[in-house]
């Protein structure tokens, strides 16, 4: 069958993410003919900046997100998403340093040259595609002069350099979401529900699964009672008692139960979609006096980098548009509605707190704004 454009844009992106997952080069290019070389930084080594440089025929800078500059002491104007840093003179592992390390004010030193770079620049599309590749976002960058679209092919070639189109870093999660479609069912007696069945999805041009477990076998006729919970492996699987996750995943089913049933998506989104290693990552941040959002913000994300687009495309391949969702964050309902889908009831979700956790509802509370009593 043949593949669609959007398909192989997507298969590029995932590609993309490999190759910069396993330390390699990727050649990005906007839709002005600007392009660059990049690789990420936690996986660089010794040599691969000057590489980088030669390669493309100009300096290598260090490109950070804002939160990053912003956790180190450093700020940047609204309309800068992200900045460049000359990367001359500075050791690979001063690199990962100003990157990823504990927030240090004088990490990048009081001389060092920032300059701000729009949304949509070269550097902002670097941190993007890391973020899709749930790789720290900060890359080394090194632009190329020439917009000369058949010398950068060349380039490529020569060196066996996968190019990425910037559009198709911007379509990437929303086509993963409208791909999505019904792979395989099955019924799964629950302790809470022995009536129950799960129901996988897989998009077509690939990408995460994510799956809805139907409590009581079906989909209620009326609205039906809707939870939308993101993987935490740590909470879900292990019993951390550093989140609600896992309490929450089990008082959703119960209440489900309990209620005439619902639906419960469960979302590839880990970490609040930065992945299970730089959870981790964040978590030592938090150990070293950081709160949650303090720490993803060190990391160079977002407080939060869920989209719930997988979410909306699930409900209406159930026949799903209004919802009484179960739920304390004020974004999913917002980002439901902005998809299509109706919340006519916020039903609320509590969970007992411990020593553990006890920052992290506050935070939740306080930063977030969970609608936590």
């Amino acid at each position: 069958m043949k593949q669609s454009a959007n398909g192989k844009a997507y298969m590029k992106i995932n590609r993309a993410s490999a190759e910069l997952r396993r330390g390699g080069i990727v050649m990005l290019r906007l839709a002005n003919g600007e392009a660059g070389l990049f690789r990420a930084v936690e996986l660089m080594r010794d040599g691969d900046a000057d590489r980088l440089a030669q390669m493309s025929g100009s300096g290598a800078m260090l490109v950070l997100t804002d939160n990053r500059i912003n956790s180190l002491g450093r700020s940047l104007r609204e309309t800068h998403s992200c900045a460049t840093i000359p990367v001359a003179g500075r050791t690979i592992s001063t690199l990962v340093d100003i990157a990823i390390s504990v927030p240090d004010a004088d990490i990048l030193g009081a001389q060092a040259s920032i300059v701000g770079e729009r949304r949509d620049s070269l550097a902002d599309m670097t941190t993007r595609l890391l973020r899709i590749a749930k790789l720290i976002p900060s890359a080394v960058l090194a632009r190329i002069p020439s917009r000369d679209s058949i010398f950068q092919e060349r380039l490529a070639r020569d060196h066996n350099i996968l190019v990425i189109e910037a559009r198709d870093i911007e379509q990437y999660g929303r086509q993963a979401a409208e791909s999505l479609k019904i792979a395989a069912r099955a019924k799964v007696p629950l302790a809470v529900a022995a009536e129950a069945e799960i129901v996988m999805f897989r998009a077509d041009v690939g990408g995460e699964e994510h799956f809805a477990v139907l409590v009581g076998g079906k989909v209620p006729e009326k609205p039906p009672l809707v939870r939308l919970h993101s993987q935490c492996i740590t909470g879900d699987v292990l019993g951390s008692l550093k989140c609600d996750c896992g309490d929450q995943l089990k008082a959703a089913l119960s209440f489900m139960a309990n209620n005439g049933g619902g639906v419960l998506v469960y979302l590839a989104q880990e970490g609040r979609d930065i992945g299970l290693l730089n959870k981790m990552r964040a978590y030592a941040l938090q150990d070293n006096g950081l709160d949650t959002v303090d720490a993803n913000h060190a990391l160079g994300f977002q407080s939060d980098e869920r989209l719930f687009l997988p979410a909306s495309k699930i409900l209406r391949e159930l026949g799903i548009n209004e919802v009484r969702l179960i739920t304390n964050n004020p974004d999913k309902i917002s980002q439901l509605d902005d998809a299509g889908i109706t919340v006519c009831e916020r039903v609320p979700l509590t969970s007992q707190a411990n020593a553990h956790n006890r920052r992290y509802l506050n935070t939740k509370r306080d930063r977030s704004g969970h609608l936590i009593d």
